[in-house]
């Protein structure tokens, strides 16, 4: 590469560097200034773009068709989800209203705040999605249990609990049976006898456990819906909601100490748990990475001064790049605000570049004008060439449908051309600066080290076969290849929203990644429904007319049957005296005591814990102040059963439901103002594998190719992902062989810088393989990056070994120690990410550290090994005598 366009590039940038040396105070003066004028600009109009949907096109057909879902339908695909566990369903649904009403005041935040399958309506329809035999097995229990129930209306306190275990535990005795898991029942009076006694919290002991199981399924478990309003120019834009859930949350006593855990997911959750990680981590890890690449800058110069003016220039860099973003886009996206830690990585490269062949020369006698003149007329081009490839290799993303990634491929990209201004005319400038500096080669410090150096030229063709075996191997491993869709796998695993999202994952009923289809109305809707039930992956598809039970007339009969064994409400008396709960209290002793000294299985046991509990309660709390441990103990022990029976009483007696009668809210939601009707489709399996989430989006889209919902959006994120990168490698391969062609107009020589890269790229996606990793949302980028990092690499050796003949051994030049360090360096940069709590940055980090690795293997062992046999093949062609005639 030593054109007549090379020798005016490193004319030009020679006497750039000599002009500089001229006058370094005055540019320092200038740079100075400049730097504090664009860090007050970039601080005052640089903003935050927050909008995940920003990050993509929309102008794809899906995300049209998404939009138009969204205004006709209710979507829950960016909202708020509070996860309220409880121990029985009605603690469970009374906390999820309660907080739903406390939220729903707060017009500020929250738009709309809905309870799916809450409200009033499920609460007096409810047992009418239950099947026949359900509500038959229903009424049979309520049978059984009638005179518990009837006695538990005369006397619900703890008088009356103690009544009916003292009768459960007789009959028991006497043979009769019970429908009732008695030893449980005896262990969660225990224990809330024991927290009262205590004088703490006490969970509801009852949990069901007197009328059997929960209503419908996972009804301890309910679903706060909100819907939030976000300012996407902050990047903690969901933080005001999730301070006010939480705070409402304690103030309405929703806690495990009362048996409540209230939990926040969702989307914008997810990316604000994201983002307070990533900043926590964030910050130790840049610290982290900064102290090491100065350590690397330190071993490869040898001199704090070198080493301070690198990090100067490349501070410089930083805020001038800042300065741009500022101008050119305004604001930083949740992708391209890492570029920073980009241009640290990759501009770096360049001064240490110029510091080592600066000391080169300096340690040939060259005085400082002269080494400094000489290394830009030396490296000019090659510097030139590295950076235009590298930022090629970032705006390339340009015209891809990855908006966050363009922007950060545009930023960085032209972070880098500006680093380079910078360690042209900066760090000559800090070098230039009072006495002259001459850092000091680094040398191998022991004879291995020195032989290590040259065993690519020595052992060349072995290398060269190696290479071409890992290569077949290579190739073979390439096709299985995978992308992983589900971003909650780059969470951080400890995070409260990344656990109570999982949870909703595991079951198809609570999954937020569902589909949803649209039909011209109802009745095109139930046909296109019954198609989509037949395919394999799909679990229901719910149209309007399923929230209509079905056999509604044989239902209300067996309700009304079963509602004949709740008793009337009653009005509520005052407790018993406090006698009369000591008298109780101390007959359910003795009957325990029985129990405990008959039965040695699971029953003694729990009998022989709750006779202890009663002692002590007896004998402890109650015997020095009654009336509070009386009432605690009350309160502890009857728990949610007066309750239960209340919202029993109320399922028992549902109304006929019809199209017409269900709830506006679920209208809403279903239908359309112009009479479109929606299709929720639920996956029969679960879809944290990003292959079940593809085969149950495409199967749908065989019936349905216009379907949106949360399922379809991670896959068509996931493909616009990458497609953006199989694009972007295409167009830099081609990009920068032409720039190097074009400038160069040497074919071969782009060749030679280009194979190493392309291996170094292979050799990374099948290690991928080997250690059962994929590509995914937060390392997709860094393959571009290899590639402009790669060719860097590939210039500098091969224009070295253009330029100087003379050298036999490329790697023993100031260029190959260049290379190296500048790998070194990186890895070191990029590398502390790998050890990161974060599993996005810790994927971020490990891809990047085994490509820099993989790089810096091939360019220092294979391509030393290429140019040995390419020198051998231009020798063997020059001393081949040309044919006659010729």
């Amino acid at each position: 590469m030593s054109g007549r366009l090379e020798e005016r590039m490193d004319e030009a940038c020679g006497r750039w560097i000599a002009a500089v040396d001229r006058r370094p105070g005055l540019v320092v003066a200038i740079t100075a200034l400049l730097t504090v004028f664009l860090a007050i600009y970039a601080a005052r109009n640089l903003g935050v773009d927050a909008d995940p949907n920003a990050l993509v096109s929309q102008d794809r057909p899906f995300f049209v068709h998404d939009r138009e879902f969204n205004k006709a339908f209710h979507s829950f695909q960016d909202e708020i989800l509070v996860v309220i566990d409880a121990e029985t369903p009605v603690r469970a649904r009374r906390a999820a209203d309660a907080l739903a009403a406390k939220l729903g005041a707060r017009k500020d935040l929250f738009s709309a705040v809905t309870v799916p399958g809450g409200g009033p309506f499920f609460a007096r329809n409810g047992l009418l999605y239950l099947s026949v035999s359900q509500l038959e097995e229903l009424s049979d229990r309520l049978a059984q249990v009638q005179p518990f129930l009837a006695e538990l209306q005369r006397d619900p306190s703890l008088a009356g609990i103690a009544g009916l275990l003292r009768q459960a535990l007789t009959e028991q005795r006497e043979g009769h049976g019970v429908d009732l898991d008695l030893a449980s029942a005896l262990d969660r009076v225990s224990t809330a006898l024991e927290a009262a006694a205590a004088g703490h919290p006490a969970p509801d002991p009852w949990s069901e456990a007197l009328l059997g199981g929960g209503l419908v399924e996972d009804a301890t478990q309910r679903v706060v819906s909100l819907q939030p309003r976000l300012n996407f120019t902050e990047l903690l834009s969901a933080a005001p909601a999730v301070k006010t859930i939480h705070a409402d949350a304690r103030e309405l006593g929703l806690d495990p100490s009362h048996g409540v855990r209230v939990r926040v997911t969702g989307d914008p959750i997810l990316n604000y748990e994201e983002l307070l990680v990533v900043s926590k981590q964030g910050k130790i890890l840049a610290i982290g990475s900064f102290l090491l690449a100065a350590a690397s800058l330190w071993v490869a110069m040898r001199s704090l001064r070198v080493v301070l003016a690198s990090l100067a220039s490349l501070l410089v860099g930083l805020v001038a790049s800042n300065a741009f973003c500022a101008f050119a886009i305004g604001h930083l996206n949740q992708i391209s605000s890492a570029f920073n830690v980009l241009i640290v990585g990759l501009g770096t490269e360049f001064g240490i570049h110029i510091c080592m062949r600066y000391a080169e020369l300096a340690a040939h006698g060259r005085s400082r004008p002269e080494a400094l003149a000489e290394t830009g007329s030396s490296l000019g081009s090659s510097l030139l060439f590295s950076a235009g490839t590298t930022s090629i290799g970032f705006f390339v993303f340009l015209p891809t449908d990855y908006r966050g990634v363009a922007e950060l491929g545009f930023i960085t990209g032209a972070g880098i051309l500006i680093s380079l201004v910078c360690s042209f005319t900066v760090l000559p400038a800090l070098l230039s600066l009072g006495a002259p500096v001459y850092p000091r080669m680094p040398r191998p410090d022991f004879p291995l080290a020195h032989r290590l150096q040259h065993l690519p030229v020595k052992w060349a063709r072995p290398i060269r076969w190696v290479t071409a075996v890992c290569t077949v191997i290579m190739l073979f491993l390439l096709p299985r290849v995978s992308f992983d869709h589900n971003p909650v796998n780059l969470r951080d695993p400890s995070t409260e929203s990344v656990q109570a999202f999982q949870d909703l994952l595991a079951h198809s009923g609570t999954s937020p990644w569902t589909l949803d289809a649209v039909a011209p109305n109802l009745t095109a809707a139930q046909a296109e429904a019954k198609k989509l039930e037949a395919l394999p992956t799909v679990k229901d598809a719910i149209t309007l007319a399923d929230y209509v039970p079905a056999d509604q007339d044989e239902k209300i009969e067996i309700l009304q049957t079963a509602a004949l064994f709740v008793p009337p409400p009653a009005r509520p008396e005052p407790p018993p005296p406090l006698a009369a709960q000591r008298t109780a209290l101390e007959q359910l002793r003795a009957e325990l005591d029985l129990a405990a000294g008959r039965d040695t299985g699971k029953l003694g046991t729990a009998a022989g814990r709750l006779r202890d509990a009663v002692d002590h309660f007896l004998a402890g709390a109650a015997a020095v102040d009654p009336g509070p441990a009386f009432a605690a103990a009350q309160a502890a022990v009857v728990g949610s059963l007066p309750e239960q029976v209340d919202d029993l009483r109320t399922a028992l007696s549902p109304e006929h439901v019809t199209l017409e009668n269900l709830p506006p809210e679920i209208r809403r939601e279903m239908i359309a103002a112009d009479g479109r009707a929606r299709i929720e489709i639920r996956a029969r399996d679960s879809l944290a594998e990003s292959a079940a989430l593809e085969r149950f989006v495409d199967e749908v889209r065989t019936v349905d190719p216009a379907v949106v919902g949360g399922a379809a959006h991670l896959v068509e994120w996931g493909r616009i992902t990458v497609n953006a990168l199989r694009e972007a490698m295409i167009a830099a391969v081609i990009c920068m062989a032409l720039f190097l062609i074009g400038i160069s107009g040497r074919v071969w020589d782009t060749l030679l810088a280009f194979l190493p890269m392309g291996l170094a790229a292979g050799f990374s996606c099948a290690l991928l393989v080997v250690f059962g990793q994929s590509f995914n949302f937060a390392n997709v980028i860094v393959m571009p990056m290899l590639v402009g990092m790669g060719i860097d690499n590939g210039i500098h050796l091969v224009h070295r070994h253009r330029t100087n003949p003379e050298e036999v051994d490329v790697l023993s030049t100031s260029t190959a120690r260049a290379v190296f360090f500048s790998c070194v360096t990186t890895i070191l940069s990029f590398g502390a990410m790998a050890f990161a709590g974060h599993r996005g940055m810790a994927a971020l980090g490990q891809l990047l550290t085994l490509g820099v690795a993989m790089t810096l293997l091939c360019y220092v062992v294979i391509l030393p090994a290429l140019l040995e046999w390419d020198d051998q093949r231009r020798r063997r062609r020059i001393l081949v005598p040309l044919p006659k005639g010729d």
